[in-house]
């Protein structure tokens, strides 16, 4: 039996085959690269960290919050705020003034006719105002609604105004005389823009409608977007529209009021999150985001999703005649750039939570922005500083840094500079070391930094002398990798289990080892000098756990272990009885995480096993560290019990029998009786309690039938041994 038993070293494969070898942490992608700081810099889709256009502040309006904008023939800006009813006027040259004040909190919209009138709508009381040249308001338009969201103008003058809570367009003539236009079934009539065939587009809330609304009123439905609103429109030289959409109820409502939407207690709170693979990536727009999703619809109609994203919201879109579209978001203040392949480059991050609204005149582009309200222009040159901050790495456990190597594409005269720090707290302070550099070998530089948990990098672009589109080549940093060396830390035995006895574990063929054939060596040992992510190749995430049998004299121990370095571990399993001192080795070099052992080789009495896990397997010796546990005292009990039965004695149709048990190296659990092989009954011992080698009990029988009856006994003890006894009895 005992070789039989000793063929089952059974069990739990340790979940993790990982040695102590040089970790890997690179940045690649827009996605990693959004993860970091970024100051002065675009990030193109396909991961390159390059000079942003400079964007240079032209004014600030002192408020909080710039909803609209608006130019005139002659260049001028107006811009219309919250929620003190400001409207501000700025000079081609960039001279602003606060130009009227409205009596309402908000001007929503803004629209500017032929002749240089302008005229805002707004809220929560909505009402259009038309304003002179010299500054002086008055109500032009009152359809009695709560919200003015948008104003267009037709060739004629014609105002259209697109309002909430009621969702009707308007139609004001010059003269101040309007009548509903188009009436929605929409609560809320977002925006308006036109197309090229002079139809009116509008977009709604709460069911995200794009509408197409024909010069005599009719309306059509374009589009039925899954998300709640339609927030801007914009139409570009080819006649496509495109159309921005926002849902998942997560708009910020303070810094930008939106319309209320029906669909945010079913939607919010369900976003699901994209968490792909470091290794894989993704065509923007080709999974379909819950905040934000931008729409292409074609000239024969066809709406297809362009783009979209959970961590962006839009709102407003400008579709420039070189073919991209740029797209002001919101909360880190970015403004978008889409290109023909659906490829988002982060065009370039203002210092203002919210870009609101986007123009373009004459080849100048500005954004407006909120939090705080101001006025960015964009110019042909690429910004002066441009730093870039990555995210902190996290090693785990303290790390000696190795080198830092990174790539850069189309390289000028003066290159990134690259600097490194670390420290021990997740958030860098002053007990950080300064920052290390710059360094200057890109195929692979030393880092100079302190070893410790965390690790942070920066960058810092050299400002460049070329002239810039909206876009820059020059000096592209693609990818930035950093090695480092976890310090080896001792492994854990996290808990230990003595099983019930005659429990053994039974692995299922091939379980864990791909079917018992691994090229290289069954042993598996081809695989420890490999790259982490071959190794984990090697293991199954599905393997079934052993099966548990019952086998006699069979004791089975399991533990679970972990390593804070994902070594691989072996273990060592010792024993010894209690009133012994030394340790005994029973098995070692297991890479199970259990073992069943033949108990009947073992005298009776009770002992205690330890486990030793070591991380040999991954370290070199010398280096290699162990840990240790004890488990509880367990019995080992090989001999059964014995029964030793007295006289019987009867009274009439009463039966006394009086019988002691005496088990050997463990205790007495339970005693059972059986009449004429009968139900068997429990009897309790005479102290009542069965907690000794030896117990005294005493089978009262009544109605005992006359005649010759044979009395059983059994005896289990507290490790499952079983002993019996019998008697025959007459009764008269």
């Amino acid at each position: 039996m005992r070789k039989l038993l000793r063929l089952l070293p059974l069990a739990f494969v340790v979940t993790s085959l990982l040695a102590i070898q040089p970790e890997s942490w690179s940045v690649s992608t827009q996605r990693d690269f959004l993860k970091g700081e970024l100051k002065g810099l675009s990030i193109t889709s396909d991961g390159k960290l390059t000079l942003a256009p400079a964007l240079e502040p032209i004014f600030d309006t002192q408020q909080a919050f710039v909803f609209s904008a608006v130019q005139d023939k002659s260049g001028t800006l107006y811009l219309g705020t919250g929620n003190n009813g400001k409207v501000y006027r700025i000079a081609p040259g960039g001279k602003g003034e606060e130009w009227v004040t409205l009596d309402q909190p908000a001007v929503q919209a803004l629209a500017v006719d032929s002749l240089g009138r302008i005229y805002a709508g707004t809220a929560p009381n909505g009402k259009v105002y038309r304003i002179s040249a010299q500054g002086e308001s008055q109500v032009f338009f009152d359809p009695g609604e709560d919200y003015i969201w948008s104003l267009n103008l037709d060739a004629e003058n014609n105002l259209y105004v697109a309002t909430g809570s009621r969702g009707t367009v308007y139609k004001v003539s010059p003269e101040g005389r309007g009548a509903s236009f188009f009436d929605s079934t929409e609560t809320h009539l977002v925006c308006l823009e036109w197309d090229l065939d002079k139809n009116l587009l509008a977009g709604s809330a709460p069911n995200g409608i794009l509408y197409r609304i024909a010069p005599d009123g009719s309306g059509f439905a374009l589009y039925d977007s899954p998300l709640e609103e339609i927030k801007s429109i914009s139409v570009d030289r080819y006649g496509q529209i495109w159309a921005a959409a926002l849902g998942g109820g997560q708009v910020n409502q303070e810094a930008m009021p939106l319309p209320s939407s029906g669909r945010e207690e079913q939607k919010g709170g369900q976003t699901e999150k994209e968490n792909p693979s470091d290794r894989t990536i993704s065509v923007p727009g080709s999974t379909r985001g819950r905040r934000l999703e931008i729409y292409r619809i074609d000239k024969g109609d066809l709406a297809e999703t362009w783009f979209s994203s959970d961590d962006e919201l839009a709102f407003d879109l400008l579709a420039r005649s070189d073919g991209t579209l740029l797209v002001g978001t919101g909360n880190k203040g970015r403004i978008l750039s889409l290109d023909s392949r659906r490829f988002a480059t982060i065009l370039v991050q203002s210092p203002e939570e919210q870009v609101t609204q986007l123009l373009e005149r004459a080849g100048s582009v500005y954004a407006v922005t909120s939090n705080l309200g101001k006025v960015f222009e964009f110019k042909l040159q690429p910004a002066s500083q441009g730093i870039y901050v990555s995210e902190v790495l996290d090693a785990k456990i303290t790390a000696s840094w190795g080198v830092i190597r990174w790539f850069v594409r189309n390289p000028g005269s003066a290159v990134p500079r690259l600097y490194t720090r670390s420290g021990n707290t997740e958030k860098p302070d002053d007990t950080w070391s300064p920052w290390h550099g710059p360094y200057s070998d890109s195929n692979g530089s030393a880092i100079q930094s302190a070893p410790a948990r965390y690790l942070q990098w920066k960058i810092e672009f050299p400002q460049s002398a070329r002239p810039a589109a909206l876009q820059i080549d020059e000096n592209a940093v693609e990818e930035v990798t950093v090695f480092y060396l976890q310090r080896n830390v001792s492994p854990r035995i996290d808990s230990i289990t003595v099983h019930p006895p005659g429990v053994a574990f039974m692995r299922y063929p091939g379980a864990n080892t791909g079917g018992g054939i691994s090229p290289g060596g069954p042993d598996g040992a081809h695989l420890r000098s490999l790259p982490r992510f071959l190794r984990e190749m090697d293991q199954s995430s599905t393997s079934p756990p052993p099966r548990q049998v019952f086998i006699p004299a069979a004791q089975s121990v399991s533990w679970s272990a972990s390593d804070p370095n994902a070594d691989e571990l072996t273990f060592s399993v010792y024993y010894r009885s209690q009133d012994e001192s030394a340790w005994k080795l029973l098995v070692k070099d297991l890479a199970e995480t259990s073992y069943t052992f033949d108990a009947a080789g073992f005298s009776s009495g009770t002992y205690v096993l330890k486990i030793i896990a070591s991380d040999l397997p991954s370290n070199p010796p010398g280096m290699a560290l162990e840990s240790e546990l004890m488990s509880r005292f367990f019995v080992i009990s090989n001999a059964t019990p014995t029964v030793e039965l007295g006289v019987p004695t009867s009274q009439g149709r009463s039966l006394n029998i009086n019988f002691s048990a005496r088990t050997y190296g463990s205790t007495v659990y339970q005693a059972e009786y059986a009449i004429d092989g009968g139900e068997w009954k429990i009897v309790f011992p005479e102290d009542l309690i069965a907690d000794s080698p030896v117990e005294q009990y005493t089978i009262r029988a009544d109605q005992i039938d006359s005649g010759e009856h044979t009395i059983a006994v059994r005896v289990i003890d507290s490790v499952g041994n079983v002993g019996t006894g019998k008697t025959v009895v007459n009764v008269r």
